[in-house]
């Protein structure tokens, strides 16, 4: 493990105590928390992406038509094949 040093203001200097302290964790369990929350968040960001491109190309436009789909028995390829004769999306 190594250190790393950088300067934060003052206030977010006490806050960041305070969360250690209220969360009963060292500050550097907190920070290594945080930086597993960003790279989630970015994880989840980047895959969103990639659904929304799918759920584009299926015509997919609420939470009710995915709920749809999803309990729908035709395949991924199937949908695809009918939206192209169909002349949709």
């Amino acid at each position: 493990m190594s250190t790393m040093s950088f300067s934060v203001e003052e206030d977010i200097k006490r806050d960041f105590t305070a969360w250690a302290k209220r969360a009963k964790k060292s500050k550097s369990d907190l920070f290594r928390d945080m930086i597993y929350i960003y790279q989630f968040n970015q994880q989840l960001d980047k895959n969103t992406e990639k659904y929304d491109t799918v759920l584009d190309k299926l015509g997919i436009q609420s939470e009710n038509e995915l709920y749809e789909y999803l309990e729908n028995d035709e395949t991924y390829k199937d949908r695809i094949r009918h939206q192209r004769l169909s002349g949709s999306k």
